[in-house]
């Protein structure tokens, strides 16, 4: 009887057969797992920015006085008035009187990237 050292070369052929095919299944596995996952932060990118920028909104209305135009937009006062309009994350806000301590301050107009919706902004600001 022969004594046998290492493995044939059928062995290794068809080691190499299945390990391919393990390999292949988790690259297209991880493949489209990583495709799923860049699609979803493309979709949701315009929402975690707006998330962002309402809360800019917000902190801003709430450390600053302001008030609402004869024309119906709001502005800010004091000192830093301009700047402050000028960083507002929202474009020309509109704001409503709704008594004398309270305006809504509000504007429309952001497309969803997901729904394809139009996000709105609005705030009870307390004067």
């Amino acid at each position: 009887m022969r004594n046998k050292n290492g493995f044939t070369l059928i062995e290794l052929v068809v080691t190499m057969a299945v390990s391919g095919i393990f390999f292949t299944l988790a690259m297209n596995m991880y493949c489209n797992a990583n495709g799923a996952f860049v699609n979803y932060k493309k979709s949701h990118e315009a929402y975690f920015d707006y998330n962002v920028k309402k809360a800019t909104a917000n902190r801003m209305l709430k450390d600053n006085p302001g008030k609402c135009g004869d024309d119906g937009t709001f502005h800010f006062l004091g000192d830093t008035a301009d700047s402050l309009d000028k960083a507002f994350p929202f474009p020309a806000p509109k704001c409503k009187a709704l008594d004398r301590k309270r305006a809504l301050v509000y504007f429309l107009g952001i497309p969803d990237s997901a729904s394809r919706e139009l996000l709105g902004y609005s705030e009870i600001y307390q004067e």
